[in-house]
């Protein structure tokens, strides 16, 4: 049942303004670790030299700082992601000591594994360009690149304009949470209705992807620096962080849109249930990613959502529509990610004779798409 107290979103470091977005992100800070910084920075110049390694190997000590966690943790895990794929000659099996002793620090601060993971590739990593707008297309920036170009931007800035656009609906999540306690009806049905909007908006930028990301450079170019290491047959025994876990071989899920906490919280608001099984342990699993305030937030929504009931007993015709069309959008949001993942990733690999492909989180990522949709459209009522 719900609290009788309020529910302040901002206990979960979600703003009523851009949802799971910060408000404000934060650039690079001014500290002891400006070398570092400057090498991540600079990072599509360097790619391409071959010498990223060495250059990383030769970075200062780095400087324990707990300001800004957020924006080192995203400088370090592209330092860390450059590491591993930046250098095509082979795929180190272990990470030096002071990117991996920086690296684990800030990691634990923030309450993720150290991995490039989706708050550093795409929450934390925008800037606005008219502070007094919103973060939607037109108005944003990427902050930190692997080789740059529109189409790793691009991709990236989807991600970030679906994230403003889903702010509409997770702020409406409290009042649906106490209207559906309360079996307001109307209240519920007005809640659901920002709710559709919210997903029509997120739908609409995500059909824009193909303007100027292509799917050959996406899959040659932007994909293989987000790898974890985590069912990745280049590391199949996993990734020594020297000096950390008694350097034995870690293995983590690489950056996956499944680690944002949009779908997630709609899944848990609307009722819609996965069945026990790998895809369902999966879906759990990628929650270790997201940032920890969001995570509690998703099992808050779960725990506490009413709405399929009150929908589902109800003789009001025009909640059960506004509900089944929320569910509608949430079925085309999914199948249209199915068709992305189809051009994008598997035709691709099967131009490139990769018989052997999988998801950057390491899964079998056709499969479980095509199942995330399925299980979507059996909660229309």
């Amino acid at each position: 049942m719900i609290a009788h107290a309020p529910i302040r979103l901002a206990d979960f470091q979600i703003s009523p303004r851009t949802g799971f977005l910060p408000e404000q992100p934060v650039e690079e800070p001014l500290h002891a670790n400006h070398a570092w910084y400057h090498l991540a920075d600079n990072l599509p110049k360097l790619l391409p030299t071959g010498t990223i390694r060495q250059r990383i190997e030769a970075l200062p000590a780095f400087v324990a700082d707990t300001s800004h966690l957020e924006q080192t943790m995203r400088m370090l895990s592209y330092l860390g992601h450059a590491y591993l794929w930046g250098d095509k000659t082979y795929v180190p099996d272990r990470l030096p000591h002071n990117l991996s002793d920086a690296w684990v620090h800030v990691a634990n601060q923030v309450g993720r594994p150290p991995i490039l993971s989706y708050p550093s590739y795409c929450l934390y990593n925008y800037r606005l360009i008219n502070p007094a707008q919103p973060p939607y297309l037109e108005n944003v920036q990427i902050i930190q690149n692997f080789l740059g170009g529109v189409d790793e931007d691009w991709f990236i800035l989807i991600h970030v304009d679906i994230e403003a656009r889903a702010a509409q609906a997770i702020r409406a999540v409290p009042g649906l949470l106490e209207a559906a306690a309360q079996h307001h009806q109307q209240d519920i049905q007005s809640g659901l209705g920002e709710v559709l909007e919210s997903l029509r908006q997120m739908n609409a930028t995500m059909n824009r992807m193909p303007e100027n990301c292509d799917p050959y450079i996406y899959y040659s170019r932007v994909r293989p620096y987000i790898f974890g290491t985590k069912n990745n047959p280049a590391l199949p025994q996993g990734l020594i962080y020297e000096g950390h876990y008694d350097n034995h071989p870690q293995l983590f899920r690489g950056e996956t849109g499944a680690q944002s906490a949009i779908v997630p919280t709609l899944d848990g608001l609307l009722g819609v249930s996965h069945q026990d099984d790998p895809l369902k342990e999966y879906l759990l699993e990628m929650r270790d990613y997201m940032v920890p305030a969001h995570r509690r937030f998703v099992e808050f929504v779960e725990r506490n959502a009413q709405i399929r009931a009150v929908a589902k007993a109800s003789t009001d015709m025009a909640l059960k529509m506004v509900y089944n069309q929320c569910i509608e959008e949430l079925f085309r949001f999914r199948a249209k990610h199915l068709e992305y993942a189809a051009s994008y990733i598997h035709k691709q690999a099967l131009q490139a004779n990769n018989s052997n492909v999988v998801g950057t989180g390491g899964t079998p990522f056709m499969e479980y798409l095509a199942k995330h949709r399925d299980e979507t459209k059996l909660a229309v009522m």
